[in-house]
């Protein structure tokens, strides 16, 4: 199922590019990173897997069309959208008959839904409900590291790290219980032409700032 990904996807790739102070203390972060709906950002994103002799590259744009309405448009190397209203879930893929499903089948992915909104709005108890997190760094590279609360939010998502350079986010790294990874590239970082042999040393370094560091494992 794709949705999980949509979700993560949706977390921060439309945060907005605004003035902050130099400590990097998360209710000021995020009341920087709060935006009002609709926003739209590109996006590029990597997934990394043991059983692939190379990451799997999607292209496209990210939509926040509000506290319970997302949509990821995929331009490239195909063509697919996916939109998120309230319960509901439709996947349109070129060539295909549109798929679908209800929320209510994934109870980890509304709580994912539900802290991206706290993030977006900038509600700062909504996160904490949902995720233990903490701030690293300072204006010129910083951090933001999200671990689920959820035991089976979990299962499918070990953690989240955000890192931005001064005043823009500009990369979301996902890790997954099967060793999974998933990098995002956001707004301007999304924006400049993919090398021939994508590693994870490129994408660290269009980050912004030193090689992501991956969530630790619940205990």
């Amino acid at each position: 199922m794709r949705a999980p990904r949509i979700a993560r996807l949706a977390l921060l790739g439309l945060l907005p590019a605004t003035g902050w102070c130099a400590a990097p203390e998360i209710a000021a972060l995020l009341q920087h990173l709060a935006r009002p709906a609709p926003a739209s950002t590109p996006f590029v994103e990597a997934h990394f897997s043991r059983l692939l002799a190379r990451p799997l590259v999607v292209a496209g744009r990210l939509e926040y069309l509000g506290p319970d309405a997302l949509a990821r448009t995929v331009e490239k190397p195909y063509h697919e959208r996916t939109e998120i209203h309230g319960e509901a879930v439709t996947v349109e893929r070129e060539g295909e008959r549109p798929r679908h499903f209800s929320l209510g089948h994934a109870p980890e992915l509304r709580s994912l839904l539900a802290s991206f909104a706290a993030l977006l709005s900038g509600d700062a108890a909504g996160l904490r409900r949902e995720f233990d997190f903490a701030v690293a760094g300072d204006e010129a590279a910083w951090t933001l590291t999200l671990t689920p609360r959820d035991a089976h939010v979990r299962q499918r998502v070990l953690g989240i790290v955000v890192a931005g350079a001064q005043d823009e986010p500009r990369c979301l790294t996902t890790r997954q219980p099967n060793d999974n990874t998933t990098v995002l590239l956001m707004s301007e970082a999304a924006q400049v032409a993919l090398p021939e042999k994508l590693d994870r040393a490129w994408l660290d370094a269009r980050c912004g700032g030193p090689a992501v560091p991956a969530p630790a494992a619940p205990g």
